[in-house]
C-alpha cells in the first residue's frame, strides 16, 4: 500500500522521473495518449538492466481505481469501468537483458471508433524482473516451478481524446488550518477529464485595499477525486481584517472557481 500511495502522489504532482528497483531501470513512468476515436498511437518504455548478470523480465497490464480521497487499488486487467487494457498491445511481453543492456517496449494504443471511447480511460503497465531459482534451493513454498517474481515498476497509461472537454471542478470549505499561518481548501474534479490545475490564495487587506497573490500550487486531479490543499498565509500580515480568496484555475477553457473567507489577524499582546 505504501508503494501504491507513493506512485499516486507522483502522478498527482505530475512528476516525471526514472524509477529504479531490483537493479533495473524503467522510464518514463507515465504515458499520456490523447487520441481521438478510431486513432492509433505508439509510445515506448525504456528498460535497462543494472545488474551484473543476465536478467529476464515480463510485462503485464493491470487496472486501478482511485477513491474520492485519492487512495488507489490495483485490479486485474479489463475489470474496471475505466480500463483501457483491451486497447493496448505490448511488444515484447517477455525478454532478457545482458548486464547494462537496455531495450524498448512498444506500447500501442488503439482507440475504438465507438461513443463509449469518448471518455477518460487509464491502466497500468508493470515491468517485473523474474529470478530463476534452483529447484533445490531454499525450499520456499511460496515459489512455484522454481520461479520467484520480484517487485515490479509501474507505468501509468492515460487516454483522453484531445477534443474531449468534459471539464468541471469546484473549490470550497475554506477554513483555518494553522492559526496565523495557513488555511485549507477542498478542490474536487467533478468532470470526466484529468485536470492539471493551479490553486492559489489572494489576500486582501480591508483597511488599505492592498492585495497579495500567493504562489500557486500545482495539483493534478483525476475524475471524481477530491483533495485538501493547504495554502500558506503571508508572513507580513499585520493585525486587522482581511478577505481571503482561494482560487482554482483548472482549464483555459473554463472560468476560475473561487471561495471567499473573512479573516482577522489579532494584535499581539505586548
Amino acid at each position: 500500500m505504501k508503494r501504491a500511495k507513493l506512485l499516486l502522489v507522483l502522478l498527482v504532482l505530475g512528476v516525471s522521473f526514472v524509477a529504479k528497483a531490483q537493479k533495473f531501470e524503467v522510464a518514463p513512468t507515465r504515458i499520456d495518449f490523447n487520441l481521438e476515436l478510431g486513432q492509433n498511437g505508439q509510445s515506448f518504455v525504456n528498460v535497462k538492466n543494472h545488474a551484473n548478470k543476465k536478467k529476464k523480465y515480463t510485462v503485464t497490464l493491470s487496472d486501478w481505481t482511485v477513491s474520492e480521497s485519492g487512495d488507489i487499488k490495483y485490479l486485474p486487467a479489463n475489470t474496471s469501468p475505466r480500463s483501457c487494457a483491451d486497447w493496448i498491445t505490448i511488444t515484447p511481453a517477455v525478454f532478457e537483458l545482458q548486464p547494462n543492456e537496455s531495450t524498448k517496449i512498444s506500447v500501442v494504443m488503439r482507440v475504438p471508433n465507438k461513443e463509449e471511447a469518448q471518455t477518460t480511460k487509464w491502466g497500468m503497465l508493470f515491468v517485473q524482473e523474474v529470478e530463476e531459482q534452483s529447484a533445490t534451493a531454499g525450499g520456499d513454498k511460496s515459489t512455484k516451478a522454481g520461479i520467484k517474481v520480484n517487485p515490479s515498476i509501474g507505468v501509468y497509461l492515460l487516454q483522453a481524446p484531445d477534443s474531449y472537454n468534459n471539464e468541471s471542478a469546484t473549490i470550497d470549505n475554506m477554513h483555518e488550518k494553522e492559526k496565523g499561518k495557513s488555511v485549507e481548501v477542498d478542490v474536487a474534479n467533478t468532470g470526466d477529464k484529468i485536470l492539471k490545475s493551479k490553486v492559489y490564495l489572494i489576500v486582501s487587506d480591508l483597511q488599505t485595499a492592498d492585495e497579495i497573490t500567493m504562489e500557486p500550487i500545482e495539483v493534478t486531479l483525476l475524475p471524481g477525486v477530491k483533495k485538501s490543499i493547504v495554502l500558506q498565509l503571508p508572513e507580513t500580515m499585520k493585525a486587522g481584517n482581511y478577505s481571503l480568496t482561494g482560487v482554482l484555475d483548472y482549464s483555459p477553457n473554463q472560468d476560475l472557481e473561487g471561495v471567499v473567507m473573512d479573516y482577522t489577524v489579532e494584535k499581539k499582546e505586548e
